[in-house]
């Protein structure tokens, strides 16, 4: 889809202090070959916030860093992965109301790894058909134990905390959203299902490396899949790109999903011509996989660190089990804006 007049007004972060994974091999919480393998140097850990706390932190500072009046948000879109700290409980509407207030529509995306950057897609069609207004997409997850090991739950991937958050307006920006193209297939939805549905949620540390084994296992093996992932990327990617009229040759940045090493050649395998240096791998790699946040809080990282400034065109890829890929194309326009003062919701 080709957007006309949608502008990334603001993007914000909580960001907590990173643990190193060094200490975590020496503690014996991360295993040394992957260590070796991944590469990723750090992950961030929260100590005390619940996701909806820091995502509502997030949320603040995108609009703090706009110039976004909080009466045009005409909707919040809340994405995670994992646990918001409550049971049915819908945790969008506690984001909306400590951030935008107690009338603005909220709803929680729950497409797994890929939410956040759907949500621009969502995000964008309503406010194209709505004819104005902005609105505030955020993110938090918080991986913590009993429920998810962040060291041990997925191979390849360690998890690290946070919240981010985006502001989408009609007006004005330092970014302009060019296009954004979504892909699905349906059929990949059980490589993360497992073997069998249960009638609550289960307990001790979720083990999704051995849901993926099992997968393979008895479902076409790992290439046959592996195929079917990269059409999806590669068609959302070549999508967005079309759509915007870019090549990737165009490019000054990628925003890629956080990973470990491996996963990070494949998808730069799937970006011919892209470098390492021109992605948010080195951002990745100190942070951990944020669930649906690596795209918000990469952007405002290759910007603020300088690596894309004003007329680059940056594309966002997000993908997320299911499987639904969704990319994205901005054009930044100029800095990140100077922090203003709010008063928030009690």
């Amino acid at each position: 889809m080709q957007w006309d007049n949608i502008y990334l007004a603001g993007l914000g972060v909580h960001l907590p202090p990173p643990v190193a994974a060094a200490d975590a091999v020496a503690r014996g919480e991360y295993d040394a070959e992957e260590y070796e393998a991944n590469g990723i140097t750090s992950v961030l850990v929260e100590p005390e916030l619940s996701a909806p706390e820091m995502a509502v932190a997030a949320g603040r500072d995108a609009l703090e860093h706009s110039a976004v009046n909080v009466a045009d948000v005409r909707i919040v879109f809340h994405s995670s992965l994992w646990y918001q700290g409550v049971d049915m409980w819908p945790a969008a509407s506690y984001v909306a109301r400590y951030t935008v207030g107690d009338a603005v529509t909220a709803f929680d995306l729950q497409q797994q790894c890929n939410a956040a950057v759907g949500a621009l897609d969502l995000a964008a069609s309503r406010l194209a058909f709505e004819g104005g207004g902005a609105a505030l997409l955020t993110t938090g997850d918080r991986f913590c134990l009993p429920g998810v090991d962040r060291w041990r739950t997925e191979r390849g991937l360690p998890y690290g905390d946070g919240g981010t958050a985006a502001v989408l307006s009609t007006d004005s920006g330092f970014a302009r959203l060019l296009s954004t193209r979504t892909v699905s297939d349906n059929g990949l939805e059980q490589v993360l299902r497992g073997p069998r549905f249960h009638d609550a949620a289960q307990p001790g540390p979720l083990d999704i490396s051995s849901r993926i084994a099992h997968h393979f296992e008895h479902h076409g093996g790992m290439r046959a899949n592996t195929v079917r992932l990269a059409d999806a990327v590669r068609s959302a990617i070549s999508g967005a790109l079309a759509d915007a009229k870019t090549e990737l040759a165009d490019l000054g940045g990628v925003v890629i999903p956080a990973a470990g090493r491996a996963k990070l050649d494949w998808q730069l395998s799937q970006l011919v011509g892209v470098e390492e240096h021109q992605t948010t791998w080195p951002f990745a790699r100190t942070h951990g996989h944020l669930g649906a946040g690596d795209q918000f809080a990469g952007l405002r990282h290759l910007i603020a660190g300088g690596v894309v400034g004003a007329g680059d065109r940056v594309l966002i890829v997000g993908g997320g089990a299911g499987l639904t890929c969704t990319c994205a194309v901005v054009e930044i326009l100029g800095p990140l804006p100077e922090r203003t003062e709010r008063e928030w919701p009690r």
